[in-house]
């Protein structure tokens, strides 16, 4: 028998835990201050991000990320019943952030520029 949950839903049924876990970790992901070390940066980000995508994270050099700060609210593009894709500005570009359901809340499972 097929599933007959529907694999996107309204916009405005994403749920404010995973708009907060975006907000949090897109403010954590930009541009740390000079002298910040990739591993404190990781740190940061360790909260909201899911271990697996926490193993990308270690090889950016954080130096290299354009943006310094996030300049807007977090916003749902694509809602699914584990996961939405939230789009939050910075100065300089915009993240389209994955945020799923994992059992121990919602955490980041990958982004990408809009």
């Amino acid at each position: 028998m097929p599933d007959l949950e529907p694999t996107t839903l309204p916009l405005s049924q994403a749920p404010a835990a995973a708009l907060s876990v975006a907000a949090r970790w897109s403010a954590a992901w930009v541009r740390p201050p000079d002298g910040t070390t990739a591993q404190q940066w990781l740190d940061g980000l360790r909260p909201t991000t899911t271990e697996e995508y926490l193993g990308v994270l270690s090889n950016v050099d954080p130096g290299n990320i354009p943006a310094t700060r996030v300049t807007g609210e977090p916003r749902a593009v694509r809602v699914a019943p584990r996961s939405v894709q939230v789009q939050v500005p910075t100065d300089a570009l915009t993240l389209i952030v994955l945020v799923v359901d994992t059992e121990t809340g919602w955490r980041v499972a990958g982004y990408d520029r809009a």
